[in-house]
Parts: C-alpha cells; sequence; structure tokens
C-alpha cells in the first residue's frame, strides 16, 4: 500500500492573496467584532426566559427534563461555522446593516439538534467537552430535547422582520434540508463499510457528505441571500458554494479524526464501520487485495478498543494527498464566486475565514 502525496492548498493562497489590502484586514476585524455577540447558549437562555409559565408544576417539569439540560449543552463553545456562513451569505447578497441574531443562529439550533441525535445513534460518551447529552438527562429525554430543538427554528423565522414571502421561502429551503440531512444520515447508518463493495464506497460516501453537511451547510449561505433579499440566481450560486464548503470541511473532519489527536472521534466511526472519506480515499487508492486485508483488520479492530494501529495503517495510506483533496475542494468552492457580480469586499472576507477554518485541521 502506497501513501498518497499531492499539492498544497491553491484555496489557501487564493485566500491569501485576497487579504493583502488593508481594506480587507478591517473587514475581518469587524466582522469578528459582529460575530462575537453571537451565543447560542445565551440566545436560548433568553428566549426560554420568555417562554416560563408562573412557576407552576408544568414549568418545573421543562426546566428539569428540557431548558436546563439544553442551555448547558448550547453553552458549550463551538466554531460558529454556520452562523458566520449565514452572515457572508447575508453580506454577499449586499444586505444592509448586519442580519438577524436569530436568523445567525437558526442552522446552529439545527446542527445541535443532529449532533444530540447523532450521539445517541452513535452511543457516544462526549461532546465539545462535556458529556453527551443523553449521557446527562437519558436517550428519551435528549430525542426530546433534540426534537424540540428541529422544530423551534420554524418559530423563530415567523418572528423575524422580514417580508412573509421571505419567510415563507426560507422555511421552505429548512425543510429542504432537514429531509435532505436525515436521508444522509440514513446512509451512514444503514451500511457498515466493509460489507459495501470497494468500487460502491466513494459514490456512497460522496452523497452522505453531500446530503448529511452539505445540504446543511448550503443551507445557511441560502439563507442568509434570500433574507437579504438576493434573486433567486444568487441564491442559488451561494447553496452551491455553500455544499462544496461543507463537503470539503467534512473531508477534513474525516481525514484529521485518525490521526492521534483526535482518536476518540475515528474509534467512533471505526467501531461502528461508518463510511467515511479515510474509507472513500483508501478504496480508490488501494488495489482489491490491500483494500480487503484494510476492511478485514478494521472489522477485527472493531471489537476491540485499540485504534491506534488501524488509524496509523489509515494515515499512512491516504497520505498528505487526502488534505489536498480535501483543500483543493474547498478552493473549487471559491472558485465559484470568482468573476461573480457579488461585492468584492465582501468575497474576500468569506475567503479569508474559511482559510482559517481550514488552517485549524493543519
Amino acid at each position: 500500500m502506497k501513501a498518497m502525496a499531492g499539492p498544497a492548498s491553491a484555496f489557501t493562497a487564493l485566500a491569501e492573496r485576497s487579504l493583502a489590502g488593508g481594506l480587507a484586514r478591517c473587514q475581518s476585524a469587524s466582522a469578528g467584532a459582529a460575530l462575537a455577540q453571537l451565543d447560542l447558549g445565551t440566545f436560548f437562555e433568553r428566549r426560554v426566559c420568555a417562554l416560563a409559565s408562573a412557576g407552576d408544576v408544568c414549568e418545573a417539569v421543562w426546566q428539569e427534563t428540557l431548558y436546563r439540560p439544553l442551555g448547558q449543552f448550547l453553552s458549550r463553545s463551538g466554531k460558529l461555522l454556520r452562523a458566520r456562513l449565514v452572515r457572508h451569505g447575508w453580506r454577499l447578497a449586499d444586505g444592509r446593516g448586519e442580519p438577524p441574531q436569530a436568523l445567525c443562529l437558526l442552522p446552529e439550533i439545527l446542527h445541535s439538534a443532529s449532533l444530540i441525535v447523532d450521539d445517541i445513534q452513535d452511543g457516544a460518551e462526549r461532546r465539545r467537552g462535556g458529556p453527551a447529552l443523553h449521557r446527562m438527562i437519558g436517550p428519551e429525554r435528549a430525542l426530546n430535547a433534540a426534537n424540540w430543538l428541529y422544530f423551534w427554528p420554524y418559530a423563530l423565522l415567523e418572528e423575524m422582520p422580514l417580508p412573509a414571502s421571505r419567510r415563507r421561502r426560507a422555511a421552505q429551503l429548512v425543510t429542504a434540508a432537514l429531509l435532505d440531512c436525515h436521508r444522509g444520515q440514513a446512509l451512514d447508518l444503514g451500511v457498515q463499510v466493509w460489507s459495501l463493495p470497494q468500487p460502491s464506497v466513494a459514490a456512497l460516501v460522496a452523497e452522505q457528505s453531500r446530503l448529511k453537511t452539505g445540504c446543511l451547510t448550503a443551507l445557511c449561505t441560502g439563507l442568509g441571500a434570500l433574507s437579504a433579499g438576493a434573486g433567486a440566481g444568487q441564491v442559488r450560486l451561494l447553496m452551491r458554494f455553500g455544499e462544496q464548503v461543507g463537503v470539503a470541511l467534512q473531508m477534513l473532519d474525516d481525514i484529521t479524526a485518525v490521526l492521534p489527536a483526535r482518536h476518540h472521534k475515528a474509534s467512533e466511526d471505526l467501531r461502528l464501520g461508518r463510511p467515511t472519506w479515510v474509507w472513500s480515499l483508501a478504496a480508490r487508492h488501494c488495489d482489491e487485495r490491500e483494500y480487503r486485508t484494510l476492511t478485514q483488520r478494521a472489522r477485527a479492530a472493531a471489537q476491540g478498543d485499540d485504534w491506534a494501529p488501524i488509524c496509523a495503517l489509515l494515515t499512512q495510506i491516504v497520505g498528505d494527498a487526502g488534505l489536498a483533496h480535501a483543500q483543493e475542494t474547498l478552493a473549487r468552492a471559491g472558485d465559484l464566486l470568482a468573476g461573480s457580480a457579488l461585492p468584492e469586499a465582501a468575497v474576500r472576507d468569506m475567503l479569508a475565514d474559511l482559510a482559517g477554518f481550514e488552517r485549524a485541521y493543519d
């Protein structure tokens, strides 16, 4: 088995070139200040206070089984990638001022719901530096809390200061994204990678990643642009861009999971035989005998808890070219914006932000 080799990221170079001027640096600082105001935990606590009744027995149960656990879970730090993409979509569509806070946090709410459900389905122990929610309150209550989060954005949309036609279209985008994300999750849950024919692995992983991750990031840029008043063509362009960004970041997440610092993440996927980009790349670059041996070793490792050897082997096979492949996918996303009529400063701001996310996986 031969380690792959690949080029450095074209996307990083593109973003660094776009940041050559002081104007871009000022805009990035402004974006950081605006994003610092976004705090999902604080937003949730503030909105829950508005829902609270006059201290009756029902309120006490809701606090114990729903609101307080969700508040603790949502207060854990995250990258707020999806909130940032909504804001970028808004600015790329030349939206005035800052987008509504609830709009930016809406995909973060949906993502948080999906994490809770994922953790139940994977039997995960931890999430974002603390216990998984189902480890805190049990799977039944955690599932109910996640379902509540899935529906909450529809109520938030109804309250937003947007024309009714935009609110309706935004709700349609949310529904379509949720349907696609659950279809992607069905692919993730429905098959173990060692039961798939080798030629089928790449196609299944690509579709699973597009639906499960890409469609949610597409929703972010699409929501921002739509809410700012963009036309249908511009919304479609930014949703294609968002989808490709999501797929690229999923690649980076999957590939870096087999590195020593992230073996806890890899162990969940390997134990359950989840089809990931690591397996997609291995299926493409191993011959039939090598791939069969690799999957047999992974299946055997799934019966124990020593993942270091199989992670090391996968790292050797995927090599630096696995990361290069993800970086090139991110670069192609940036290319979608090249030559468009989008505001130049907003494009620079977007590229700078995404380059930072890419470097976080180095």
